[in-house]
């Protein structure tokens, strides 16, 4: 149970842009308490809808209540949350004062007052003379059931009901003192479970090109970090990869057919390479490939196989089929000189640019 109502509140909070952490908590239990409301007043309305001698007023009431309490989801939903506390709060009281009019308050009607009193403790939805002067008309509530019950006949009998009635608050009480005490540590452990998702995300984000996915030149440099520093294994080839012509791409025929260009390319080498090759988006056109233990002439075999593939492929795109080439430069990768590596590679792919293009060279 604690595990869905996790799940569930972990969903509400995903479709909600907050980033105030108790802007987040105030908006959960705002939800917790609207849904809580809501079901006590729906459960009511069901209970004088199924006694035979039915109190109309108290029935009216519910009703209302429950469609008054419904409202309250549509308030927290957009952040207006004193209207929702006043809301509960106002619905309460009304509820109570009529039922002890109508039925007298040996129905435990008084446990109403005490769980709302506790709703103004724990969810902070107004500043604090807001709720001390809702505390105050909860009070002026309690001390005027003592009044009725003195001085007032009530107006119904509704018989065993009325013990089936007090049944029914005893557990309204006990379950709504339970669930205002319990979940804010759910409440929190959902925060922290959200913020963490949220964290990683954005360091996902963060590492990776927002166009192709592929990891970006940020994470190259934390990944050969991580190389030089022998936390990974060391035997690998680098290739610098660069698109024949694509500036003339974007000028024919517009960035978006390039993007589409950029996109086709990188799911092409992704899904040709190795689960343990790596591919980044180094800027531009160009793409850097980190292929793992091989050497240079075996990677060379590798990345002129697809290089031909992709030169027999055509290209779908707005503007139509293209037939795109790309030009390769690889060579061993020196983890102790990383940068003179990658530069090394780059001068081979110029050398292979300006010897005619759509070609590997090491």
């Amino acid at each position: 149970m604690r595990k869905r109502l996790e799940t569930y509140l972990y969903g509400r909070l995903a479709r909600r842009n907050i980033t105030n952490d108790h802007e987040k908590y105030l908006y959960l239990i705002s939800l917790v308490a609207s849904t809580f409301a809501v079901s006590m007043n729906f459960f009511l309305t069901l209970f004088y809808l199924a006694i035979k001698m039915t109190p109309m007023p108290l029935f009216l009431i519910s009703l209302i209540g429950f469609l008054a309490d419904t409202l309250t989801f549509w308030l927290v939903e957009r952040g207006r949350y004193l209207p929702f506390g006043l809301l509960i709060t106002g619905t309460v009281i009304i509820h109570v004062l009529a039922t002890a009019i109508c039925l007298g308050i040996h129905n435990l009607i008084i446990v109403y007052l005490l769980v709302t009193l506790m709703m103004q403790i724990i969810i902070p939805y107004a500043n604090t003379r807001v709720r001390a002067l809702a505390i105050f008309a909860l009070w002026l509530c309690m001390f005027s059931l003592v009044l009725i019950d003195a001085h007032w006949t009530p107006l119904y009998d509704i018989g065993h009901a009325n013990s089936v009635l007090a049944m029914f608050n005893i557990h309204l009480a006990f379950f709504g003192t339970i669930i205002q005490l319990t979940i804010g540590n759910i409440i929190w452990n959902t925060i922290l479970r959200f913020n963490r998702a949220e964290l990683e995300k954005s360091k996902n984000d963060a590492n990776t090109d927002p166009l192709t996915g592929l990891f970006n030149r940020r994470y190259a440099g934390t990944f050969f970090d991580k190389l030089t520093s022998g936390q990974l294994e060391q035997v690998w080839c680098v290739a610098m990869m660069d698109i024949d012509d694509f500036k003339v791409v974007n000028d024919t025929h517009g960035h978006p057919v390039g993007d589409e260009v950029l996109m086709f390319i990188s799911d092409f080498f992704k899904s040709h390479l190795r689960k343990t090759d790596l591919l980044f988006r180094w800027g531009g056109e160009e793409f850097l490939i980190l292929l793992k233990d091989n050497d240079v002439t075996t990677a060379y075999r590798i990345l002129d196989n697809l290089r031909a593939k992709l030169a027999s492929e055509d290209i779908e795109t707005r503007a139509g089929m293209l037939n795109v080439t790309v030009t390769i430069g690889v060579t061993y990768l020196d983890i102790d000189n990383v940068e003179k590596s990658i530069e090394r590679s780059d001068f081979l792919t110029y050398k292979g640019k300006n010897s005619g293009k759509n070609k590997v060279v090491m």
